[in-house]
């Protein structure tokens, strides 16, 4: 048994490393995009539109590159559609509420999403939970929720806004944009890679966004962005090397945690990503924004630490044990007269 979660650690040291890395250089260029001055208001349509577009067109190379045919594909149209509703609910959300908090707000609300998916696993997929991982969950809600309350105070806002309603219109926002994020997990594992034949990540991919694209382009053309863009990539050209070199990093994360999800579940992926978001807001909480953390953020960041560590002993614990009585189960029975 030793030896089999050693093979089982280092088979997936490589992929979790391969995760961080792309995930982290992901999320720093976003921010140095949207802080890039003049960009606003093309964080809501444009960006959007932007994940969309580039993420259909990497799919469908990967697929062409596999020998990929339409015949091959795996699940019905109708559960590929409703993930691609939830995915253009998450990320627009996600990113209209930078109009109103910084990036490192946002990412704090985003951590919060293993709470919301343990949630949801427990009512639509009939999961249990030991009550280590409620109070790992739990942990991590309050951790993330002091120091989101403690960040209240630094939301940015128009001259004569309200602070207060400000920062509540950013965090209705990034809420949305969590409780949408839990959905589709809990969905694709529910009904898409509970399936005899699970569909290849690109396949998923290629199919939740390329509706999602639609959703997102309807936006953004029946608003004023397109004026706005062309001015604005017209003076800063090089803006969109930086969004292709980011999008391609966005693809090969999402491209990870569709795997995680198939491979793991909904709420161990969830883990990991929150764990890489802690790495990411340390980044640019302190280095991209200049910030200084108060108590609220070092009290919100010592229980966070305490809810993950928590969370991964207790799902840790729980594989050892199932592992254990799957290995006793098939062991020979051995008759104590001989």
């Amino acid at each position: 048994m030793p030896r089999r979660d050693e093979d089982f650690a280092s088979s997936n040291l490589g992929f979790f490393l391969f995760f961080f890395a792309v995930s982290c250089g992901f999320t720093a260029s976003q921010e140095l995009i949207v802080s890039t001055p003049g960009f606003k208001p093309l964080h809501r349509g444009f960006l959007t539109l932007c994940h969309s577009a580039a993420y259909v067109l990497l799919a469908a190379a990967e697929l062409a590159r596999g020998g990929w045919t339409w015949r091959e594909r795996t699940t019905p149209l109708r559960h590929y559609a409703a993930v691609a509703v939830l995915s253009f609910v998450g990320v627009y959300a996600a990113n209209a509420s930078l109009g109103y908090v910084d990036y490192s707000t946002r990412v704090m609300f985003k951590c919060a999403k293993p709470v919301p998916t343990m949630a949801l696993s427990t009512v639509l997929l009939k999961k249990t939970y030991a009550p280590f991982e409620y109070a790992g969950a739990l942990l991590l809600g309050a951790g993330l929720g002091i120091a989101i309350v403690g960040d209240g105070a630094g939301a940015k806002r128009p001259p004569g806004a309200s602070g207060s309603h400000f920062f509540l219109a950013g965090a209705a926002c990034a809420g949305a944009s969590v409780v949408a994020d839990a959905l589709v997990s809990t969905y694709e594992e529910a009904k898409i890679f509970s399936r005899e034949h699970a569909p290849r990540p690109a396949e998923l991919i290629l199919f939740t966004y390329a509706v999602a694209a639609c959703w997102s382009g309807a936006v953004f053309f029946a608003s004023d962005e397109p004026r706005h863009a062309v001015a604005f990539f017209r003076e800063r050209p090089s803006v969109l090397a930086k969004m292709a070199a980011s999008e391609l990093c966005g693809y090969l994360s999402i491209s990870c945690v569709v795997r995680m999800v198939g491979r793991f579940g909904a709420t161990h992926a969830e883990l990991v990503k929150t764990a890489r978001k802690g790495v990411t807001l340390a980044f640019s909480f302190a280095v991209l924004e200049g910030k200084t953390p108060g108590l609220p953020h070092v009290a919100g960041s010592g229980l966070f630490a305490a809810g993950a560590g928590l969370s991964v002993w207790a799902k840790d614990r729980k594989r050892r044990r199932i592992a254990a009585a799957e290995a006793m189960a098939a062991a020979p029975l051995v008759d104590p007269r001989r």
